[in-house]
């Protein structure tokens, strides 16, 4: 073999080995960062995840068990590490039995009403009465009522752990009261009662004077001419007394009609 035969075959061996070479220095490099890609990935989300649940505990401790439901929610989620989320479940399950929750409604000329807005704390919870029941933190809070039309009502009240379903409910009244109508007509002067009782009393002092008069000339009579008195002056004295007995029982019946209306009149 020449020497131009023998340096072309060293040649080629030579630019063999080098492709080889390359090839396997690149499936080193693939092979050593692959691990180190797999082990980074889910440092992320187990991070998250742990601070979650140490959100959660922190704010607990702190009573305020609205917000550490949430994070605990966050760190239940299947994206977690099993541990951490087993911790997660089993805390937001003891927690749900401890958060009081309420339920608001409202009433206006005795009957339910749905269109209130609800403020707890000032801050927005409800655009409208549904009937559901509303977690939150135990404590002290103000809930304001807001009607159509300018009604408002505030509630305080103190929300205890464990309590729940507790009715809260808000009352309102009318611009114009129903109470006011009987009120204003109890008022009027009672007209038929007094002209009824006027009458009868009328009657019987009309009653009395004649049977006074009637006495009188009973007496006359017997001083004078009886028993043999004339027929005409005895009808005068026999008139007498039957206008007295009616007039007397025309009284008694007008002052009954009066005291019949006065206390059957519903406006007493």
């Amino acid at each position: 073999m020449s020497l131009i035969a023998r340096s072309a075959s060293a040649a080629l061996v030579a630019a063999a080995l080098l492709v080889t070479a390359s090839a396997g220095a690149q499936e080193a490099t693939a092979t050593a960062s692959a691990p180190a890609t797999a082990d980074v990935a889910p440092a992320a989300p187990k991070a998250e995840c742990v601070g979650q649940l140490d959100r959660a505990q922190s704010l607990q401790s702190a009573r305020k068990l609205r917000d550490a439901r949430a994070s605990y929610l966050a760190c239940s989620a299947a994206a977690c590490p099993e541990l951490v989320r087993e911790d997660c479940s089993k805390s937001l399950v003891d927690l749900d039995s401890t958060i009081p929750t309420v339920v608001f409604s409202a009433r206006a000329d005795g009957r339910d009403v749905t269109d209130a807005r609800v403020l707890l704390d000032g801050e927005a919870v409800a655009s409208a009465l549904d009937g559901h029941a509303v977690a939150l933190d135990p404590g002290a809070h103000v809930v304001r009522f807001e009607r159509t039309g300018g009604g408002v009502s505030e509630v305080r009240l103190v929300a205890r752990e464990g309590e729940k379903n507790r009715a809260v409910s808000a009352a309102f009244v009318s611009s114009t009261p129903a109470a006011e109508k009987p009120k204003a007509e109890s008022g009027r002067f009672p007209i038929l009662p007094v002209v009824l009782g006027g009458t009868g009393l009328l009657a019987l002092g009309g009653s009395l004077y004649v049977r006074l008069n009637a006495d009188s000339q009973a007496d006359q009579l017997r001083g004078t001419c009886a028993p043999s008195c004339d027929q005409s002056s005895r009808d005068a004295l026999s008139d007498k007394l039957v206008v007295a007995n009616v007039a007397l029982g025309v009284g008694i019946g007008f002052i009954a009609l009066a005291a019949a209306d006065w206390l059957f009149d519903p406006r007493h």
